[in-house]
């Protein structure tokens, strides 16, 4: 501390001015007390307007209130998904997933004080803390900061700090306080964007910069619900292009202002399909990690076209920019580049380049990796790394890859990626498996003669995986893995006419099942098109994803659950009208039928027992989703199967 009397920033030892007093420099990330909680910087004259959205104030008291009198996070926050109308509660469920910090893995710096400016409740500031990043959270709205420090709490087991700062234009921080700043946009509907200049962004930070923003010419907008896109007419797009929102800029535009602040080291990143949704983080310079373009997105020639002519750094709808101050030290590898470094090591092959980067929708970062060079044929390199941004993700990822083990070591004749290595590498849970080569099979979605021949090699494969043979399914067994299911979901049905449905079906399976004789099986419990590679012709080359497995459990489900699911996703069926084609089997084509057919064959199950599983597959559904989410899903089964 400086001598005197003039007060001094507690990290620097800086004298401070005026203003720097009135803001309290001791918010600075370095020297914080974590039990300061929430630092309130408003002007008095605004502290009582603002707004929480996506929560509304009522729902965020009510939260707020449940929190002080002891109540556990998860239980708070689906208690306010249920009480929010389903577009703000769709809207909330999209900001808080983890996986809106992916890109992590593609940061220089080692994890230290960091700074997350943006929507409180953004899932990307959980990821990071739980990746050991210091979070000090700063928004306008004090509520949604209240909320997002609980939620730092409950999610990732960390305490953060947070500043509101009301409409102020510069940052109550001293120079380099901070080793990461993130800037989010804000998503649609929110009052207001987050758009601190690049300057005082630069003045805040030491060493490195994420910033994520909407492209000024993207071809789409996300509408801030899951997979709804809004795609303007041309008269809307030009308008939006010319007069662009809370002065959002192309590519070169962010370029310029980067450079233009002292930002060096700047890398751009596509985040597609939208920043508020997005599955791919594309390099847009040179390397990777690149563009999965698979033979569905190649049959569809304008978006071909544009890729070819080097439109898509100007069309993509979003982008993630990664930057680090001129005054910083020498440009480091990445973290990934470290995590690559290490399993090579680990594994004893040579270190391998990200090919493509994933988000997935389960809150993973899943790098693919590949040799330069080389085909599929060498597999040397070849790697599918998982990284989990969730606590509950760590948790399936490593039943995933101990079930890799168990299935090639009990049932060699089905096909699953190698499982290579998993711990713990620069702070990071990773779990990384053989490359499996072929094709995703949704890439071909609507080929029968693909389907034909990939339901065909599902149906012999998944009859082999018998844990137990044929037996009576006693009172046990109905109780431990039916009755223990409609508990559970019944728990989170929170439609009342829902629960006296799951009652009176549950009844009514025990006098079908309890006496029946069945196998039980090794239950991937997550069977769709997306989680088997295939090769062009169909034959299944390998099943991916057994996270959410069972080790013993009912039979017939999983080849049940793919062809619902195949249904629903080739005509964009609702999940009730895909799974009554099932049930009443009337428009059951021939090759669906024979494939169910064929498997209740070779394990040895009868027909009322199919009928049987038939008519709970909404509640094993429910029951698989409910054991392996975060959090429960507001009146799930109500609004996907309309029970």
């Amino acid at each position: 501390m400086s001598a005197g009397l003039t007060p001094a920033c507690p990290v620097c030892d800086r004298e401070l001015t005026q203003a720097e007093q009135a803001w309290n420099c001791a918010a600075c990330a370095r020297a914080w007390p974590i039990e300061r909680g929430v630092l309130d910087l408003r002007e008095p004259g605004l502290a009582t307007i603002e707004d929480p959205w996506p929560w509304t104030r009522k729902v965020a008291e009510q939260a707020l209130s449940q929190l002080c009198a002891g109540a556990e996070w998860k239980t708070v926050f689906e208690s306010a998904l249920l009480a929010l109308d389903d577009e703000r509660a769709d809207h909330l469920m999209l900001l808080t997933r983890e996986a809106r910090a992916a890109w992590l893995v593609l940061l220089n710096g080692e994890p230290g004080p960091t700074l997350c400016i943006g929507n409180a409740s953004s899932g990307a500031a959980i990821a990071l803390a739980r990746a050991g990043h210091r979070v000090v959270l700063v928004d306008r709205s004090l509520t949604r900061l209240e909320l997002g420090l609980a939620q730092a709490r409950g999610m990732a087991s960390v305490e953060a700090s947070a500043v509101c700062v009301g409409e102020r234009s510069r940052l109550p921080f001293c120079d380099g306080a901070f080793d990461l700043v993130l800037q989010e946009q804000g998503l649609p509907q929110a009052r207001t964007p987050w758009n601190y200049s690049v300057n005082e962004l630069a003045r805040v930070c030491r060493v490195e910069l994420v910033q994520s923003a909407n492209n000024r010419l993207g071809y789409k907008r996300s509408r801030g619900r899951r997979g709804d896109f809004a795609i303007p007419s041309p008269l809307e797009y030009f308008k939006g292009a010319l007069f662009p929102a809370h002065g959002e800029r192309s590519l070169r535009g962010y370029r310029a202002a980067l450079w233009n602040a002292k930002w060096e080291h700047v890398r751009a990143f596509a985040l597609y399909p939208h920043l508020s949704d997005f599955t791919h983080l594309v390099n847009l310079d040179r390397g990777g990690p690149t563009l999965m373009l698979g033979p569905k997105e190649r049959r569809n020639r304008p978006k071909i076209l544009a890729t070819s002519l080097g439109l898509f750094p100007w069309l993509t709808p979003s982008f993630a920019f990664l930057a680090r101050k001129k005054s910083a030290a020498a440009r480091p590898a990445t973290r990934l580049d470290r995590v690559l470094d290490d399993l090579a090591a680990h594994i004893g092959e040579p270190r391998p380049d990200a090919e493509f980067v994933h988000a997935t929708r389960g809150n993973s970062t899943l790098v693919f990796t590949h040799m330069v060079g080389r085909g599929e044929a060498d597999s040397q390199g070849r790697w599918v790394v998982h990284v989990p941004l969730s606590e509950q993700q760590r948790v399936q990822l490593i039943q995933h890859h101990a079930r890799l083990s168990l299935v090639r070591e009990k049932f060699g004749a089905v096909a699953v990626p190698q499982p290579l290595w998993i711990g713990e590498s620069n702070g990071l849970t990773i779990a990384c498996e053989r490359r499996l080569p072929g094709i995703s099979a949704p890439q071909f979605t609507g080929d029968h003669a693909v389907a034909k021949r990939m339901f065909a090699d599902v149906a012999r494969d998944f009859s082999t995986l018998t844990m137990r043979q044929p037996q009576v399914f006693d009172a046990a067994d109905f109780e431990r893995l039916v009755a223990a299911r409609f508990a559970l979901v019944a728990r989170f049905a929170a439609v009342p006419a829902t629960v006296e449905r799951l009652a009176v079906l549950c009844e009514s399976m025990r006098a079908v099942l309890v006496g029946a004789r069945l196998p039980l099986v090794l239950h991937h419990s997550d069977l769709r098109s997306k989680h088997i590679q295939i090769r062009p012709d169909g034959s299944v080359i390998g099943y991916l994803d057994w996270g959410s497995s069972e080790t013993e459990d009912l039979p017939y489900f999983d080849v049940l659950h793919m062809i619902v699911h195949e249904r629903k996703h080739e005509a964009g069926l609702s999940a009730a009208a895909a799974w009554r084609i099932v049930r009443e089997r009337g428009e059951l084509r021939d090759y669906e039928q024979r494939a169910l057919d064929d498997y209740s064959e070779r394990i040895g199950i009868d027909e009322p027992a199919r009928r049987a599983i038939e008519a709970i597959y909404p509640v094993i559904v429910a029951g698989m989703a409910e054991r392996n989410w975060d959090y429960s899903r507001p009146r799930w089964l109500a609004r996907q199967f309309g029970i």
